[in-house]
Order: C-alpha cells, then structure tokens, then sequence
C-alpha cells in the first residue's frame, strides 16, 4: 500500500536532504506502507517526491522525542505543540528518498484532488499516474 502525507515545504526539504529521517503522525496507516508519497502544502501545492519506510515506530509523546529528537528535524517546542496531548505518537523512519525533478501539480491531474489532513491511501491507479505525470522511475536517491 502507498499512502500521501501533506507535509509543510519546511520539513520536505529536511527529508529530502536526509537532515530529517523522522516524520511524526498522530495516526499511523492500518497497512504496511511500501510508499510514501509527499504532497508539500503551501505555497508549492506539488507532489514533490516520495519515501519508503524503514519502520513506524509508535509511543508516548515522551518515548518517540527520546528515540528521534536528533533526526525528527523539529524543535521540541514545535514537536510537543503538534502531540497536543496525545497519548500515542508514531514516527515515520524514512528509508529511501526520491524527489521529482518536475513536482506534480495533483489539482490539475487528479480529478478531485484534497490533500490529506493526516494522510491518504493511493489506489495503484493513483499512483501510475503520479509517476507517469512525473515521467520517472522509481529509483532510489
């Protein structure tokens, strides 16, 4: 399964230079993620690239910032702030990074296209036509 994640165009570009090798969710998919696919929130509005997953580890707000503080790329201020008083927090471990040379612009490709609030599955259809509309292949960066 392939999910897409809104991701602020700050912390994309911390993923996509490997400073940032955590992405923090309160929400964790309910399947096994072979991709994930990055939609970078204003002002790019692109789908800019994807990751696959080493791992999602999941724990008090606590736990999680002990275990990823030095890659997770966020403040803990900021990071405490996005827990809210969640008992549960899941870090995303990014494994494999690719960004598209040519960002893919989802309203004007995919009929319907919301970004998701957390995150959203992508059906294979979804999926072919992202890396279609991005003309590449699925390589390894």
């Amino acid at each position: 399964m392939n999910v897409l994640l809104s991701i602020r165009p700050e912390y994309s570009r911390k993923i996509f230079c490997r400073e940032k090798k955590y992405e923090f969710r309160k929400r964790k998919p309910n399947e096994a993620v072979h991709k994930v696919f990055v939609y970078e929130s204003h002002p790019s509005r692109r789908i800019v690239g994807w990751f696959s997953l080493k791992t999602i580890h999941s724990g008090s707000p606590e736990t999680i910032w002990r275990m990823c503080s030095n890659y997770g790329g966020i403040k803990s201020q900021a990071y405490f702030a996005y827990c809210n008083g969640r008992k549960i927090i899941h870090a995303f471990e990014i494994d494999e990074t690719f960004r598209f040379e040519y960002p893919l612009n989802p309203y004007e490709s995919i009929q319907g296209f919301r970004p998701p609030q957390d995150f959203a599955y992508c059906s294979t259809g979804d999926v072919g036509r992202i890396l279609r509309e991005v003309r590449c292949e699925c390589s390894k960066s």
